[in-house]
């Protein structure tokens, strides 16, 4: 299973009780702030869950296939992702298998049920 914008919208509509359109205002916002500081080159921390940042892959040599050519490759900038050390323990009491709900929805034991889960993720925003 994935989980979509949506399902995102709506698990924020759901725990900040806000209408389904104004958490979808929000999360497209918050979006909207991590792609801008990639694009413009910044690393975004959120403390607890992880690292996003931009590098640059070197060039290197390839080739074309069909014409048996060898083509020089550019450089170009890839976005990565390191997971913080919370995300990283709460990874680690996963099952091996998902729980999926009577009506189809991912469980997400990873905000409920695993140690510190909510109560770690809640206190890195500042929140008790």
């Amino acid at each position: 299973m994935k989980v979509v914008l949506q399902d995102v919208v709506a698990a924020v509509a759901k725990t900040t009780k806000l209408a389904k359109p104004d958490a979808q205002v929000v999360v497209r916002r918050i979006i909207k702030v991590l792609a801008d500081g990639l694009i413009s080159g910044q690393r975004i921390e959120i403390r607890n869950f992880g690292v996003f940042q931009t590098k640059t892959v070197s060039g290197r040599k390839g080739r074309d296939l069909n014409r048996n050519l060898v083509i020089a490759l550019p450089p170009y900038k890839k976005v990565s992702f390191k997971a913080g050390k919370n995300l990283r323990k709460l990874f680690r009491n996963l099952p091996d298998e998902p729980k999926v709900s009577k009506n189809g929805q991912l469980e997400m034991p990873i905000f409920s049920e695993a140690p510190g889960g909510t109560e770690a993720l809640a206190g890195s925003l500042g929140r008790s």
